[in-house]
């Protein structure tokens, strides 16, 4: 049966690209495509992309939300909606415990929250005012999660006399997408999307697109499982032609966030056919590249038709300048 065009986009483009914000343009779709793809990246990048946020918190000398901090100026009910305001980063994507100790009088900010094993966006948050000269020890449970929790369903048990915080976990904190006309050639009813991504500036629009887009990805190939592409010519396609194009791809060319592919080129990993060669217990022992990370380069691979610890025929490995594997 002969296969019918369906126009896919051919412009690509961040009119807008910052930290926190981007604008992208991707045009010509079909009548009625812009809509489902933008739909459906609105949903995934508000819930799929993971993040740190503090889960509990927990006070020396205070059981509960209603009892007063010694010395501190504001309500605790205040200093835990700031402390929910605490921006985190936790580069090795794990759960870390962190504890603040500060002596008054003095204004204490994001900046004295320890950055030994995490990173503070926003260092300048007010979090409470010492009064008096008065010694506060708090510890900060940071959680790693997707979307948002609330403090009543914690996946995690909350150490004893600590607080339970509601969680939003999401770096995005919002995207917004409009569809308009677009023209190609003489055709005048094709679509143009306009996807607008904001974050909280622990991952860059773009980073997030792309993680949005790959789980997307993920969850339509097992329904296509069997489906040859019209396109593919012969099953060279499928053979060795395939696999040594794809070992012979850069990191650079994977979907990888940009602490993943730094400490990758760091451990003088430079093509894919480098990385295959590597077990998962190999990575683990790659300086600054966490669980998350890892995770991360699995599904980057799993892509390709690829997976971590793979033996490469040795005239492969010749073809692509490796005289031996790794």
């Amino acid at each position: 049966m002969p296969r019918i065009p369906f126009q896919k986009p051919k412009k690509i483009e961040w009119e807008i690209l910052s930290d926190r914000y981007g604008r992208l343009v991707a045009e010509p779709f079909e009548k009625g495509y812009a809509l489902t793809v933008g739909n459906s990246l609105r949903r995934t990048l508000l819930a799929i992309v993971s993040g740190a946020a503090i889960a509990w918190v927990r006070i020396e000398g205070v059981r509960n939300a209603e009892t007063p901090i010694p010395g501190v100026k504001e309500g605790t009910v205040d200093v835990l909606l700031n402390l929910k305001k605490l921006v985190i980063q936790v580069p090795s994507g794990e759960a870390k415990i962190v504890r603040i100790d500060v002596t008054g009088p003095r204004a204490v900010t994001g900046a004295d929250v320890p950055e030994t094993e995490l990173e503070v966006a926003n260092p300048e948050l007010h979090l409470f005012t010492l009064e008096s000269p008065t010694a506060v020890g708090i510890e900060l449970g940071i959680g790693i999660g997707r979307g948002y929790e609330s403090a009543g369903r914690k996946k995690l048990p909350v150490p004893a006399g600590a607080i339970p915080l509601d969680s939003a976990y999401s770096p995005i904190t919002r995207v917004a997408y409009n569809v308009e006309m677009s023209r190609l050639g003489k055709i005048t009813d094709y679509e143009k999307l306009i996807l607008e991504i904001w974050t909280n500036g622990t991952v860059s629009p773009d980073d997030a697109l792309t993680r949005s887009a790959t789980y997307l990805e993920e969850h339509f190939r097992p329904l296509a499982a069997g489906v040859r592409d019209a396109d593919e010519e012969g099953p060279e396609a499928s053979g060795e032609a395939y696999l040594r194009d794809a070992l012979a791809k850069t990191l650079e060319e994977l979907a990888l966030p940009a602490r993943a592919l730094n400490a990758l080129k760091s451990a003088d990993l430079n093509l894919v056919v480098d990385l295959v060669q590597k077990s998962e217990a190999d990575l683990e022992h790659v300086k600054n590249l966490g669980e998350k990370s890892i995770d991360e380069i699995k599904t980057a691979l799993a892509a390709l038709g690829l997976s971590l610890g793979m033996r490469i025929d040795p005239n492969v490995l010749g073809a692509l300048g490796r005289g031996s594997a790794r």
